[in-house]
């Protein structure tokens, strides 16, 4: 950022009369309270407006009179920063220290910062007179975009409120959509101006190098009040130069001697509702007037809106990262478009994850006779516009956020307002969502229209080409909000001819419009001519289900001489590929309660070909049917590389088949073995030789870790011979015991001993997959027992005596973390969103006021879904998150010193 070089006239009548007065302290104190406690204070008389509150912790910037309130009712407060004006600029250098040893700065931001945008003299912000240079500087960079600035009203102590429109056509009053953006209601709120003056550079810079920023700023009229409390403001540049004034209404002098009205205090609509939601009393920081509308500032604004037909007002405060909408005044909150209300906000706050909702929905209070309450619920002597409230900055941040903290809290609004602009006016998108190639003459250039107007608006989607081969194309279409709604997709297409001589592989340029009556978007597409192509198999079903089976089913292509089947766990890299004549695919050794994704493909001679493509998901062990949480009977985790499980503690048993099908495995008692009870399959004279149909044992593990692990079994023959002693061992299904013909065994032993190697060959399996897995135990020939199974990683562990002590079960840890979980919404050092998430997951610690040393992903049944502990430096991490299964899931977030654990919910 280039240094603001405009100088700041301080204006000397006004600083007299500050310091004629007792200066009102400010302090960020931190209190332990309940919410009954809390809102008990507001009922008499606090006043704080921005806070932070986390199950019984609050933070807040609060008065000496606030203070008293605590007092009165002998509740202790901590300080944090005692007397904000007086530290601001000692406590900020820190922060801007520490913000780049962190490398904050060399964050990838949401936009490339404006060559034009500039930090100003007080602490980073501008001056009333540096903010006057800058909107002169606009209009004349940029005279047919930006209007010159005028006043639309004059403030208490008669200073300009100024306008400037944004537009095609700034100076002419076109039909067009119409939106007011406006700041600094509270003069203690500079980022409320910086982060619109940025994105008023961001429009003006962008015009005619990004077609999504020409498309609004031709359909749409932006008028911005850009400080709608000069004199507030000027107050605070008086009287701290350098940034941190603390003072926040206007400069009224009331009839009790004491300065200001709370200007989002003073709008008509449920305007002195009540004594909580406003005041009155003038000394108050929320004072509401003599009566609405009582203020220049106010009434400026509300002639200037009643001449104006607003879609939607934005009304930026700071700090609190909220989106607050209609109604402020009420709780529960009637609003009657409450639900569309939610859908703008969800929308909006995609990117920067602000937790949206009404004012007791995400401050914790009431607040009447506000700015977005009047703009929506006025409806007579004006339009019905969407008034919404965004508050810029954390609690760490306040209301002077450090200078390094400018640009990265501009780029968390730069995506909200630009759709700010989309929903206002007539906006719309055909995107390309067809296949790259088409083998007819006769064809469909296919794509998605999204509508994101708010308004009744009318688009017109066209296809053109300038290729010679194009023959023809078919008729415009015309799409409504009432054909499709508000941010509402719709798939569609328009047909086009191409010469019948048109060679092979020939690739043809398509032009997709979206003329919205105001402007006409182009996108340019290119597809390719190709062979007609063989059919994509139809038909496809799964069958055979389990937790580590499946079969994949379908059709028979008419032409094809093959079929390829491929498939592989979700966000796996890699593909198990196979080719045959068949019209299925057993598969087997699945991992269990994931989901796999699979196509399959026709071969045709001579032709291409398109893959029928989808997934299923494995059950959980010894479940017969799907379920969106998995909790085994039994499972048991592994913890340094190892598991053990008594041999009675399987999580599901199967009877022996064929020759075997009248043996099956039962526990008994046993003074030698491991806890007193081994399993066992009685009976003589059955052996299943190399097959698997001997009764089976499965034990439900969960490893943390892929890799090679070495399988040790503690085991006694059922008498002194060789023909009761063997058994084979398998994982999720498939057997790891090709190397052993005659199964595993001990050579005929009676006693117990362990066997993890026959004939120095050892007994491994490979898990692939960390999370559950199953080892299942095969019958080779009854008469086998079986006390205890140990799996390690380890190749050189050797278990003696009974063994280790059995593994903690797999749900303990989950029950645990399930136990210390917090709402994403309330926790200020750690923000995960948007939750609930889909596709991404963005984890944020930049507030934190310590690094994070690993993130960890579970899934409600404790299995790791992903894990990071190389985050040095870092304070925010995108997780790829699209393969991931519907549900719960649980983010642990591990500081130095203390450990986070967040609720979250994937939603397809």
């Amino acid at each position: 950022m280039k240094p603001f070089l405009c100088s700041a006239m301080l204006l000397l009548a006004a600083f007299c009369t500050s310091f004629g007065q007792n200066r009102l302290k400010f302090h960020r104190i931190q209190v332990n309270i309940d919410p009954y406690q809390l809102e008990k204070l507001f009922n008499d008389g606090l006043e704080i407006d921005h806070f932070s509150f986390d199950k019984k912790t609050l933070v807040a910037e609060i008065s000496d009179n606030d203070l008293r309130v605590f007092r009165k009712h002998g509740i202790k407060v901590n300080y944090l920063i005692e007397d904000l004006e007086k530290s601001y600029q000692a406590f900020n250098l820190k922060m801007d220290e520490q913000n780049r040893k962190i490398g904050q700065m060399a964050r990838t931001s949401a936009v490339p910062t404006p060559a034009n945008f500039g930090t100003g003299s007080m602490g980073g912000f501008y001056t009333f007179q540096q903010l006057e240079a800058i909107l002169d500087n606009m209009r004349a960079l940029y005279p047919n975009l930006i209007s010159s600035k005028v006043s639309i009203g004059s403030s208490v102590q008669s200073r300009p409120i100024y306008m400037v429109k944004i537009s095609d056509n700034p100076d002419v009053d076109e039909n067009e959509p119409e939106l007011m953006m406006n700041a600094l209601h509270h003069a203690r709120e500079p980022m409320s101006l910086t982060q619109l003056v940025f994105f008023m550079w961001h429009l003006l810079e962008n015009y005619n190098t990004d077609p999504e920023v020409k498309t609004l700023l031709n359909s749409s009229e932006l008028y911005i009040l850009p400080c709608l409390n000069p004199d507030g403001y000027v107050y605070n540049q008086t009287t701290n130069p350098n940034g941190g004034g603390m003072w926040r209404k206007n400069r009224r002098l009331n009839s009790g001697g004491s300065y200001g009205v709370d200007l989002n205090r003073n709008y008509g609509y449920n305007y002195a509702l009540n004594n909580t939601g406003s005041s009155p009393t003038q000394t108050s920081d929320t004072y509401r007037g003599t009566a609405a509308f009582s203020e220049p500032e106010t009434n400026a604004v509300n002639l200037f809106c009643q001449q104006h037909p607003f879609v939607t007002t934005i009304n930026f405060h700071s700090y609190g990262n909220y989106l607050i909408y209609p109604f402020e005044s009420l709780n529960p909150n009637n609003n009657p478009e409450q639900a569309l209300f939610q859908q703008i906000s969800t929308y909006f706050t995609q990117e920067n994850g602000f937790v949206a909702g009404n004012a007791y929905q995400t401050v914790g209070y009431t607040a009447n006779g506000t700015a977005p309450d009047w703009e929506y619920g006025q409806q007579t002597s004006k339009v019905k516009m969407f008034g919404f409230t965004p508050e810029v900055g954390s609690s760490s941040d306040g209301f002077w956020p450090a200078s390094t903290r400018i640009v990265p809290l501009c780029n968390s609004t730069i995506d909200m307002n630009k759709k700010i602009l989309r929903v206002s006016t007539f906006y719309a998108t055909a995107t390309d969502n067809g296949p790259a190639t088409f083998a007819s003459t006769n064809s469909t250039l296919q794509y998605a229209f999204k509508n994101f107007s708010l308004k009744n608006a009318s688009y017109t989607v066209s296809i053109s080409s300038t290729s010679p081969y194009v023959t023809s194309v078919a008729a415009p279409k015309t799409y409504t909000n009432a054909t499709v709604g508000f941010l509402q997709t719709l798939n569609d297409g328009i047909g086009f001819t191409i010469d019948s001589a048109t060679p092979l592989g020939t690739a043809i340029t398509f032009t997709i419009s979206v003329d919205n009556g105001m402007h006409v978007q182009q996108q340019t597409v290119t597809k390719t001519y190709n062979t007609p192509s063989c059919p994509t198999p139809a038909s496809v079903t799964v069958t055979n289900l389990s937790s580590s089976t499946a079969t994949v089913s379908w059709a028979s292509v008419s032409g094809a001489s093959s079929y390829t089947f491929d498939y592989r766990p979700t966000g796996s890299s890699t593909w198990q590929s196979s080719t045959s004549t068949n019209l299925s695919s057993a598969l087997a050794g699945l991992t269990s309660f994931t989901t796999y994704e699979y196509s399959v493909k026709a071969n045709c001679p001579s032709l291409s070909s398109t893959a029928a493509t989808s997934t299923f998901q494995t059950y959980c062990p010894g479940s017969t049917s799907a379920s969106s949480t998995c909790f085994p009977a039994q499972c048991y985790s592994d913890a340094g590389g190892i598991v053990t499980v008594e041999a009675e503690n399987y999580n599901t048993a199967a009877a022996g088949t064929g020759s075997a099908a009248s043996r099956s495995w039962s526990s008994f008692s046993n003074s030698s073995a491991s806890g007193g009870v081994a399993m066992r399959v009685t009976g003589t004279g059955v052996n299943t030789g190399t097959s698997l149909n001997g009764p089976r044992l499965d034990y439900v593990l969960n490893i943390s870790t892929p890799g090679t692990y070495y399988v040790w079994v503690r085991m006694s023959a059922g008498s002194s011979t060789t023909s009761d002693d063997a058994f084979y061992v398998g994982l999720n299904g498939v057997s790891v015991s090709s190397n052993f013909t005659n199964g595993i065994n001990n050579n005929g032993g009676t006693a117990w001993t362990w066997v993890g190697a026959v004939s120095a060959v050892r007994v491994t399996a490979n898990v692939t997959t960390p999370g559950y897995n199953v080892l299942n135990i095969w019958m080779r020939e009854d008469g086998i027992r079986i006390d205890k199974i140990v799996v390690t990683n380890s190749s050189s562990f050797t278990p003696t005596g009974t063994g280790p002590s059995q593994s903690t079960p797999c749900h303990s840890a989950t029950t645990r973390l399930a136990a210390e979980a917090l709402d994403i919404s309330t926790d200020e050092d750690i923000k995960a969103f948007p939750n609930p998430f889909q596709h991404t997951l963005k984890v944020n610690w930049n507030h934190a006021p310590e690094p994070v040393k690993e993130l960890i992903l579970y899934g409600v049944d404790g299995r790791t879904i992903y894990q990071n502990a190389t985050l040095d430096g870092l304070s925010e991490l995108e997780i790829a998150t699209s393969h991931l299964a519907e549900g719960s899931y649980l983010l642990q977030v591990q500081f130095p010193s203390r450990r986070r654990t967040l609720k979250l919910i994937k939603k397809n």
